[in-house]
């Protein structure tokens, strides 16, 4: 397709027969459209004809399995017009579910599915909102409760790749899905068909991914056997055992003194006791003299405390002339080295390669004076 017929490259052509999702932006008539989203349909009169996507339109459409509901179109300059960001893309999927739930939360159908499987007791108490959020909390609770106990048994990041590949498949093959829902097929049947249309829905979302429609049926199954491969060498390698440190035999210590000189003592006034020493002070007496016998035995008995203290402390400090200081752990096993750093510097070479020979115009040029040239037009890193 010719620039003059899709300059900005906005249409389905253009994208692998796949609408990339446009942001409205400087729209100075309607200022309320900006920061919208919508999807070129086609282009006449310097203008696109954009179908205009929001989340309340995108939930009821998948609420209802069909597309009769007829979007709105405008006629918009490119200028007016950006590629969706991938936040953007998260946020209008976020809305879009969200409403979706709310539409599933007040479909009657719905409410009264899940109130009628309530015990009675239940039945008059709650209102259907509230058995609906009741239900998907114990669902939550099972599937947590689940993963925990799945994950303590094979390892989290083995579940968590299980998962992974899980999502990713029914993230590829979801048009298929979405397709068999509408006109309501057999369970086996649309799993057959997801399969058969997998290489070729992977393919598209490389192509909308990379953003390079040039992209081969062969780079597109390279690719898929690569994370096929990469997510089951992570599945099925083995999980290291956990290293515990034998433990260390330091002998019988005797416990250490706790309490074991305790004085009682009566209340006594320490202005007193000032007074007493300064009246010796004065008088030349000795000091110490004018003060009370039970004083100067507490002061005896709080030296003896603190001498048995000392000698307690320096009689307990461990003594490692006995420890095996020899230990010498063995080593943790050998793992491999084909990690995911390795596994990224490859795919970077690879793109590097790829660029090195490849033109423009998407064709594989194998000309030494080219790459030649390409190397020395390339970027220092």
């Amino acid at each position: 397709m010719s620039t003059s017929q899709d300059p900005s490259g906005f249409l389905p052509a253009a994208n692998g027969g796949k609408p990339p999702l446009l942001k409205l932006m400087n729209i100075s008539a309607r200022p309320e459209l900006n920061d919208s989203f919508g999807q070129a349909v086609s282009f006449s009169s310097d203008r696109y004809v954009v179908a205009l996507v929001d989340a309340t339109t995108a939930a009821a459409a998948v609420r209802s399995g069909s597309n009769s509901i007829q979007p709105t179109f405008l006629r918009l300059k490119p200028e007016n017009l950006a590629r969706a960001t991938q936040l953007d893309q998260f946020k209008l999927g976020a809305l879009t579910a969200f409403q979706a739930a709310k539409m599933y939360l007040n479909d009657p159908s719905v409410q009264s599915f899940v109130t009628s499987n309530l015990p009675p007791a239940l039945r008059a108490r709650l209102t259907p909102q509230q058995a609906i959020l009741c239900a998907l909390a114990v669902i939550m609770l099972a599937l947590f409760t689940l993963w925990k106990i799945v994950a303590n048994a094979v390892g989290f990041t083995k579940l968590f790749m299980v998962a992974s590949l899980l999502g990713f498949v029914l993230t590829v093959s979801m048009p298929d899905w979405s397709e068999a829902m509408k006109q309501r097929k057999p369970l086996k049947l649309t799993i057959q068909r997801a399969a058969a249309n997998f290489t070729t829905r992977w393919k598209e979302n490389v192509i909308y991914i990379t953003g390079r429609p040039n992209i081969s049926d062969t780079v597109a199954k390279a690719s898929l056997l690569f994370i096929l491969l990469w997510s089951g060498k992570v599945i099925l390698t083995p999980t290291p055992a956990k290293y515990s440190a034998p433990p260390v035999n330091v002998g019988q210590s005797k416990p250490f003194l706790q309490n074991s000189f305790a004085i009682s003592s009566n209340e006594i006034d320490l202005e007193q006791i000032y007074k007493l020493g300064f009246d010796d002070a004065r008088s030349g007496r000795e000091f110490g003299l004018s003060l009370h016998d039970g004083i100067a035995a507490f002061n005896a008995a709080q030296e003896e405390r603190f001498r048995l203290q000392e000698n307690n402390r320096r009689e307990h400090y461990i003594d490692d002339s006995n420890l095996d200081w020899a230990y010498n752990p063995q080593p943790p096993p050998k793992t491999s080295r084909f990690g995911m750093g390795t596994i990224l510097s490859l795919f970077a070479l690879f793109n590097f390669g790829k660029d090195l020979v490849t033109s423009p115009d998407g064709q594989v040029v194998m000309d030494v004076n080219y790459i030649v040239m390409r190397l020395r037009s390339t970027e220092p890193w």
